[in-house]
């Protein structure tokens, strides 16, 4: 069994971002353009170059970037989770993956970097509602109607430190 600071997971480099935000599966740069301004995938580059917060790049068997993600804060000790994945992420890569972001959560709350971890989604990504629940998130809310030209359903998922 891998140890978390045994995960194939680095900081995140701007090759990596670059990489992953091109070739990112399409369900994702659905939701992220619904959810932000940025309509293309390298508008979503320079955004994610310069948003504020942790940024890791999950590593695949090949030590290729398969998923760029981590955290940002708009309130203080509030991180907003956010992930990007290529196509060739496997079941290996998402193991790593919840491994990783689990810890992650575990210790913003114990260091105190966070009192709240929340994501947020377009109500159509199922799986990907199960994985934020896997990950110890709970639905919080369904805001009708708030995202993007389709007013599209967003959910909100968080955990509050206890």
């Amino acid at each position: 069994m891998m140890k978390w600071d045994e995960l194939p997971v680095v900081q995140m480099t701007a090759l990596d971002c670059a990489f992953v935000c091109t070739n990112m599966r399409e369900e994702d740069f659905l939701e992220t353009s619904s959810l932000s301004f940025d309509k293309t995938r390298d508008d979503m580059i320079k955004s994610t170059l310069n948003e504020r917060g942790e940024r890791y790049t999950i590593l695949n068997s090949k030590k290729e970037p398969v998923l760029v993600g981590g955290t940002y804060y708009e309130n203080p000790k509030v991180a907003t989770i956010w992930l990007f994945a290529t196509n060739k992420i496997t079941k290996r890569d998402w193991w790593v993956t919840t491994q990783f972001i689990t810890g992650l959560i575990d210790r913003m709350f114990e260091n105190g970097m966070a009192t709240r971890v929340q994501a947020f989604s377009i109500g159509w990504r199922h799986v990907a509602h199960k994985w934020l629940q896997r990950i110890g998130l709970k639905q919080e809310a369904c805001l009708k109607g708030f995202s993007g030209e389709d007013c599209l359903d967003v959910l909100i998922f968080s955990k509050v430190k206890e």
